[in-house]
Parts: C-alpha cells; structure tokens; sequence
C-alpha cells in the first residue's frame, strides 16, 4: 500500500474520536472526572482527612473543613473571607492508588488497571477583622498516571497533570445593607496536559503487567491524539448578604474561558484539532440554621455553552507525491448542564442527624458544519474517497449530529452520638448516573450503594484517634450482568493540635479491597488506597 492509502485511513479514523472528546463537558475538565470514573475521589470529604480516617463520613459529623458555610458547602468565592474568623494556611498534600487484577490459567495473573495520583493543594487566606477585607490564594498541583490494556499485549498509559490557581480578592459593604453585604471578585487559571504514549505489556512468570517499564511503542495511528492541552481563564463576581442569625444568601456568575488543543506529531505527519470553549457560568447558594441544633444548605449551579471545533492535518504521500493535507471546521457543540445539592443536619443533645440530596443533568448536542462549507471534514470524506489510488481505503462515518444526556442523583442519611467523648457515627450513601444518546438510547446506568461507619476517640487532651468500615455495593451498569462489585473498606486517622499552639495536623487512610459479584473465572478484584495528610495554621 502506498504511503497515501496508509496515511487517510488513520487520519479520518480521528473524526469519530473528536467527536467522542468534543462531547465531554470542558467544566470540569480531564482531571476530576477520571478520578470519579476511577473511584479514587473521595468526593465530600476530599478536604477533610479526619473524615476520611472515619470512613468517609460525610453529613453527620461536624468538621471545621465540611462545614455548613458558604465556602465549605458551595465553594462560592465570597464565601472563602467568612470561612474562619482569623487568616489561615492549609496544606494538603496526598495520594490516592488503584490495581485490579484478574486471574488467567495456569495460575498466572493479568492486571487490567492500574492508577496513582499525586494531590498538592494550598489554601492561604488573609482576613481583616477590622475592614472584613480579605485576599485569598488557592492552588491545586495535583496529578494522574493512568495505565489500560489498548490490546491483548499493548497498554495505553495516560498522564494527566492539573495545575490550577484560584485568587479571591473581597470585603464589605460598609455602607450598604448596615455593613451585612460582602462581594469578591476572582481570576482562575488552569493549564490541564493530557500525555497518552503506548507501551508494551510485560509478561514475566507470574503474569502481565501494565505498570512496569514495558517498550515504548508508536501511537496506533498517526491522526489519533496523543497529547491534549486545555489552558483555561475565568473570573466572575460574587456576592453574600447576611440574612439575620445564621442564614447567608449568595450569588456568582462565572465566565470560563476555554482553549483545547490535541495534537499528535510525528515524523511524517501533523495533525491538529483545537476547539475554544467558552462558559457562562451562575451559582446561587443559601445556608444557615434555626436556633442551635438546626442546620441546612442549598445550593445550584448552572452551565451554557456553545463553541465551534477546527481540524487540519498533513501527511506525507513519498518523495515527488502530493502530501494528504486540509483544514476547516470539524463541529458544532452546545452544552445546557445543572447541578443541585441540599443538606441539612439536627444535633438535639448528643445525638446528630443528618442527610442530602443531590441531582445533575447535562446536555451536549453535536451539529456539523453549514453542508455549504467546503473545508468541512465531511466534505474533505468525499473527495479523498475520489482520489487515485485511494480505492481501496475504508473511511469512518461523516460527523453528524447527536444528542447525548447525563442524568445524576443522590442521597445520605445517617446519624451519630457521642458517648462522653467517643463519637460514633453512621451513613447511607445511595447514587444513581445514567447516561445516553438519541441513536443508542440509555446507557450506561451505574448504581452505587454502601454503609458507612466511624469512630472518633481523644487520645489525651491533644490527640484524636478515628477508625472507619464501608460496606459498598457498585453496579456499574444496571443494563447489562457481568460488572457487579462488592468491597469493603477501612480506614484510620490521628490527629494532633499541641498546646498553645495555632497549628494542628490531621491524618487519613483508607484502603478498600473490591471483588466481583458475578459468576467468572477471571476472578477479578481490586484494591484502592487514599492517604491524605492537612497542616493548618491560623494566624
């Protein structure tokens, strides 16, 4: 075959995977949603290492990081000047590891997934009692390495890297509303890199693994992405208004600006598709209590979007021959996303009660380009089907439009009591995500369950002690048999706060070991750590 019939069939291979990459929502980016579909993030109590240390508790347990205040529940950035009476830093360094493995003959052992990643987050708040002034910077310079079987002897490993800063400048209206007004501007800067290389399996007696030092291979194709960029810039404004006792009252609108580059160059060919994306953004968050024991919050958010994606590439057809070359728009993309949560808490004496609730949907309609626009990719199908010898190629579908929808929703409920100074708590923890499209209709359906259990108990007047057991059930697609999962986890944590002293440090480990609930003889099962450590200072 010649270098021209070799080179178009990997080039337009690449339509259908930037239509697949278009259609992820840009909001949240690479990062959180691959630790999510992993199940390495510890979601609520991401923050929160004592939480973690007692199983994962995440509504029945006050906690200084997981509190009922603006920025705690909503993460609004008006909130951030009202979280703590005085400045702080926080430090928040952690990692977080998945293997599974499944059994072959002979005794031998395939791993069919392997991940780790890196957390390093910052939070460094300066107050003004005084004014109510306040100038924040929060940093996030966590990481990913992901590895998976492309083929029967060939791994994909992805790196993600997710460097993003977040300044909060704010204060009060002193002269508006008797002072209860509070507003905050904010700048967010986020540069995520995807890196995707394919390296050998390695096989050795005891089985095949993804995670060692296998060859590096070339990229299956010369027009598949294999480096993805997203530089993104946002600010908004923000504002609070206090309500009388404890109830706040806030809203922010946001716009995000996006750029998506992904690329794969190598020695004979380029190839390109770049897409800038850009959000509005609005947020509206209410929070409070009603006497002493009462807690609640409620907050929303939603997202638009409409954005148009560009492809161009080159490939070299021999020396003398005309190169495989083009450029134009690829696609149309508009996105329509909301979220909700509500929480609430009673603590009558030394019992807590507690629970949430939360939903979210999202729509991503794919169009493609005016049919009249001749740099179009499908335009650029047809003439390439024409030219000589290119007969016996095969090319993908043209881009054409789609309809894709993601429906989420959740609850918890628990309870917990303190047994002089021994705190003992429990929850239920239920979700449901379905996702689908107008061609393959619903699917998949993941159904989530498990049970909670924690327990606190002071170690002497300056250090604290947590134990933690989670039972849970994961289906990740109710459609179909074969993907059931049971695990269970357990945790500890320490804590420690020295006297006379305005730092303290807090400790978490889980580590879940998770098998399959099927009838299989790959046995498979996994295991799945998170270790997070928090240094505060209140200055």
């Amino acid at each position: 075959m010649s270098p021209t019939r070799w080179a178009l069939p990997r080039a337009l291979s690449l339509s259908c995977l930037v239509t697949l990459l278009a259609a992820a929502p840009a909001a949240a980016q690479y990062f959180a949603p691959a630790l999510q579909s992993l199940d390495l993030s510890t979601g609520s109590v991401s923050r929160s290492p004592r939480l973690l240390g007692m199983g994962g508790l995440s509504t029945v347990i006050p906690d200084r990081d997981a509190s009922f205040s603006l920025w705690d529940f909503a993460r609004i950035p008006v909130g951030l000047g009202t979280d703590d009476t005085t400045s702080s830093l926080d430090l928040r360094p952690g990692t977080d590891a998945l293997s599974s493995v499944r059994r072959l003959p002979a005794g031998r052992e395939r791993q069919n997934l392997a991940a780790r990643s890196s957390l390093a987050n910052i939070e460094a708040v300066y107050r003004s009692r005084e004014s109510g002034g306040m100038f924040g910077v929060v940093g996030d310079l966590s990481g990913l390495r992901w590895d998976h079987p492309y083929s029967a002897s060939i791994e994909q490993r992805e790196g993600l890297s997710h460097p993003e800063v977040l300044s909060v400048l704010g204060g009060r209206f002193q002269k508006l509303f008797g002072g209860n007004m509070r507003w905050a501007t904010h700048l967010r800067f986020r540069g995520e890199s995807v890196e995707d290389r394919f390296r050998s399996i390695v096989l050795n007696s005891a089985g095949e693994y993804l995670d060692q030092s296998g060859d590096e291979l070339p990229p299956p194709g010369e027009f598949v992405p294999t480096d993805v960029n997203v530089n993104t810039l946002a600010y908004g404004f923000s504002t609070s208004f206090d309500l009388g006792g404890r109830s706040q009252f806030a809203m922010g609108i946001e716009r995000e600006n996006n750029d998506i580059k992904s690329t794969n160059d190598l020695q004979r060919s380029s190839s390109e598709f770049s897409e800038p994306r850009p959000y509005w953004i609005g947020q509206a968050t209410f929070v409070g209590g009603i006497g002493r024991t009462f807690e609640y919050g409620v907050d929303g958010v939603g997202r638009v979007s409409n954005s148009e994606a560009d492809w161009r590439f080159t490939a070299s057809a021999g020396v003398g021959a005309v190169p495989l070359s083009g450029r134009g728009n690829l696609l149309n993309r508009e996105e329509h996303s909301s979220e909700l949560h509500a929480r609430a808490r009673w603590s009558p004496g030394r019992a807590t009660f507690a629970g949430s609730v939360s939903t979210a949907a999202s729509e991503v309609i794919i169009d493609p380009p005016n049919a009249n626009d001749p740099t179009t990719l499908n335009k650029f199908i047809n003439a390439a089907f024409v030219r000589p010898g290119a007969d016996t190629l095969s090319f993908p579908d043209s881009v054409t439009h789609t309809d894709t929808d993601r429906r989420a929703w959740g609850w918890v409920g628990g309870a917990s009591y303190r047994f002089g100074r021994t705190t003992l708590g429990a929850e239920v923890h239920w979700s449901r995500d379905v996702r689908g499209s107008e061609f393959l209709g619903d699917g998949p359906r993941r159904i989530a369950w498990d049970v909670r259990t924690g327990l606190e108990h002071p170690l002497g007047q300056r250090m604290s002690a947590r134990l933690g057991y989670a039972y849970r059930s994961v289906d990740e697609d109710d459609f179909t048999a074969g993907n059931e999962y049971i695990g269970h986890a357990f945790s500890v944590g320490w804590g420690y706060l020295p006297a006379a002293s305005a730092w303290s440090l807090e400790t978490g480990y889980a580590l879940e070991f998770r098998n399959q609930d099927f009838q299989s003889a790959a046995d498979e099962r996994q295991s799945r750590q998170n270790l997070a450590l928090q240094l505060h200072w209140a200055f």
